[in-house]
């Protein structure tokens, strides 16, 4: 692939994460442990730009967020597998469709885009690579989530949205808990306005991916 297709893959991953205060070399150093009330707020926030996102979204948010994307990787086999299988039934991106979405305000993970990375030309063997990495790197935090989780619904008092609203919160929470807080799909809303197709990252992988170039083949 041609320099230019590099370049266009490390500009938008240097940019979107030089914008999250916290985000390794990229932007300085780093600030101190992630808090509950922040993590809620930063999904909240990005949320709120998201018409069809509901309380599943906003659950698989903060669970990604705390926990990495390791549920999703119960073998390197089965990882590439899935990959393999997704990649071929990749679309070009959506609309506005960024190449990365930071899930934590301090950078510390992402959400890598399959859509716009493979229309720059990206190597699915690399993503496999990073995605891979980051679920053997990263320290779960099922703690943090449970909080943030929580933090989410106190923001949701006196909304009785049926997708986001204190109501959907209460019931899913239930469920949740006597489930042992397990992984979760997307809404059925969400999935089908913005059928998502990601790998979950830790920001030291994906900015090595950057650093090293190995972005595109």
């Amino acid at each position: 692939m041609s320099r230019n297709l590099r370049r266009v893959v490390r500009s938008l991953l240097v940019a979107t994460l030089a914008f999250v205060p916290g985000c390794g070399a990229l932007a300085g150093p780093a600030p101190g442990p992630l808090s509950a009330e922040s993590l809620a707020a930063f999904a909240r926030s990005a949320l709120a730009e998201e018409p069809s996102a509901g309380i599943e979204d906003a659950y698989k948010w903060l669970f990604q967020a705390a926990r990495g994307g390791e549920h999703a990787a119960p073998s390197e086999e089965a990882a590439r597998t899935w990959l393999e299988a997704e990649w071929e039934s990749l679309g070009p991106p959506l609309p506005g469709e960024p190449l990365v979405v930071p899930l934590r305000p301090d950078g510390a993970v992402v959400r890598l885009n399959l859509r716009p990375f493979k229309a720059a030309g990206g190597d699915p063997n690399v993503a496999l690579g990073a995605f891979l990495s980051s679920a053997r790197s990263f320290e779960p935090d099922p703690g943090l989530f449970v909080a943030a989780w929580r933090a989410f619904g106190r923001s949701l008092a006196g909304l009785e949205l049926a997708r986001m609203g204190i109501r959907a919160f209460e019931e899913l929470d239930r469920s949740s808990e006597r489930a042992g807080w397990p992984a979760r799909h997307h809404s059925p809303g969400y999935a089908e306005a913005r059928k998502p197709a990601y790998r979950v990252l830790t920001e030291p992988e994906a900015e090595r991916l950057v650093r090293a170039g190995k972005g595109t083949r």
